[in-house]
């Protein structure tokens, strides 16, 4: 049986009190593993009672004693079964977050963690590829990526694990603080800075400075690695930084900026061409000396794919990876639905890429789109960007300047903002052949009128337009009549 901690051991982790209705009065209790659900508890597992909007874990505590928990973390001692062992702590998801950092300590793993406005998911994906050859790796599942899902993922790590990759996410000043000092990485990773939340942050500064928290909890020695192509990220993370960790940069750019150029690591890719995903060469240099990875692939098109590769490269190469199997793995690695996953068929091509949206990976789709099947038609389907508060209007006409810049032959829109993102559209390319839609439906409606043999469709909107949905429906079509 795996013994994850002793009863002892949680107690003093959580700063709890020990509440005994059992009667035991044995030897060492055991816990084997830590559960909030007791539709998935197992004999011998902590129960930790957590509180949501629609449901309070405390009135499931005598079902997990009756499934065989050794013990329950409850906020009350009146809550504490008749039977059962509770903890008494002042808040239980601080508990969690408590348990899971004395957890990421006693494994011993190495933690690396990603943050940043879009391309987190894909990011940590890429690294989780390219580092699985070397370690053992236990990562973010979906996107259990908040304050429960986080320590979840640290406490789900058995031993024998080398390396715990996380993802954070936040909606708030303070969040990604919190995760991170409950985390403490050894390598912290920014992707980049957009306007993903601004209407809940109110300015892209803030949002930096909620990106940044992560460097709070880096441990001693720590590694942050962040876009060199954004000097607004590059150099603010370059004042704030303290003087015991270390700074990195990968970029995908010809034109480096000069405050990058003496960072002690840097991963620039060079070359980039699109091919079937995209070709480019590699480099990396660490305290001045440099090595070299020429003919890199990844099945993905875009620029910031590239970029995310290199984040890829550089945790690699900072964990000790084997490099050249961490570039052969890259090459193989396929994305996940909805987050620019392209279909290859044989009556279409298909760019999935409406997991969500936001004015900096609408941008990204723009040129994945672009540089797809360079000579079909292109037609891009587009919702709205949701979470932009106020400056919606106007960050939506500035995506469809950008994307005026394309010359795209149809383009379908829809979303309460769809008047401002035409606006702008029209000012870069006033020709632009435009259907606007009022709603999802009419969109599928139109989109199937439109759409015919050899083209190459982007599907890009936020969430809750159901745009992925939508593009399973072409690839279904492409695939039953091909």
């Amino acid at each position: 049986m795996i013994r994850l901690f002793s009863l002892d051991e949680v107690v003093s982790a959580v700063n709890g009190d020990v509440v005994n209705r059992k009667g035991y009065l044995g030897g060492t209790v055991f816990v084997t593993g830590v559960s909030t659900d007791t539709r998935t508890i197992s004999e011998g597992e902590l129960y930790i009672a957590l509180k949501g909007e629609n449901f309070d874990g405390h009135d499931f505590c005598e079902k997990a004693v009756q499934k065989g928990a050794c013990a329950v973390i409850v906020d009350g001692i009146k809550k504490v079964p008749e039977g059962a062992i509770g903890i008494v702590v002042k808040d239980t998801l601080t508990a969690l977050g408590d348990l899971a950092r004395h957890y990421r300590f006693k494994l011993g793993a190495k933690v690396i963690a990603v943050t940043g406005s879009v391309g987190k998911t894909t990011t940590r994906e890429m690294i989780r590829v390219a580092l699985e050859p070397s370690f053992k790796v236990v990562s973010t599942k979906r996107n259990l990526n908040n304050d429960v899902g986080l320590p979840k993922t640290i406490l789900s790590a058995p031993k024998g694990t080398e390396i715990i990759l996380l993802e954070m996410g936040m909606r708030g000043l303070g969040q990604i603080e919190y995760l991170t000092k409950v985390a403490n990485p050894n390598i912290a990773v920014i992707t980049n800075v957009g306007c993903s939340h601004i209407g809940i942050l109110g300015s892209k500064e803030n949002i930096r400075t909620a990106k940044t928290e992560i460097i709070k909890g880096l441990t001693d020695h720590g590694i942050l690695i962040v876009n060199g192509d954004d000097p607004f990220l590059f150099d603010y993370v370059r004042n704030i930084l303290p003087i015991n960790n270390g700074l990195a940069a990968v970029f995908a750019s010809d034109n480096v900026p000069s405050t990058v150029t003496n960072c002690p690591m840097c991963v620039k890719a060079t070359g980039i061409k699109e091919h079937n995903g995209m070709d480019f060469d590699v480099s990396v240099s660490v305290n001045g000396s440099v090595t070299e990875n020429k003919g890199q692939h990844i099945g993905l098109g875009g620029e910031h794919n590239v970029r995310n590769a290199c984040f890829a490269l550089a945790c690699a190469k900072l964990a000790g990876a084997d490099m050249e199997l961490a570039s052969k793995a890259l090459s193989c690695y396929e994305p996940m639905d909805g987050r620019g996953k392209t279909y290859y068929g044989k009556k279409y091509t298909i760019i999935n890429d409406a997991y969500n949206a936001s004015p900096e990976s609408m941008a990204a789709a723009f040129g994945n789109l672009d540089s797809t099947n360079p000579g079909s038609r292109k037609i891009a389907v587009l919702g709205g960007m949701r979470e932009l508060g106020y400056n919606s209007p106007e960050l939506h006409e500035q995506t469809g300047e950008i994307l005026g810049k394309y010359k795209f032959d149809k383009i379908i829109v829809t979303g309460d903002d769809k008047d401002s993102f035409v606006k702008g559209l029209k000012k870069t390319a006033p020709s632009s052949d435009v259907i606007l839609c009022e709603d999802t439906q009419e969109v599928r409606k139109k989109t199937l009128e439109v759409v015919r043999p050899g083209d190459t469709v982007l599907f890009k909107a936020s969430n809750s337009f159901g745009f992925e949905k939508l593009a399973g429906e072409f690839i279904d079509n492409d695939k039953d009549n091909g």
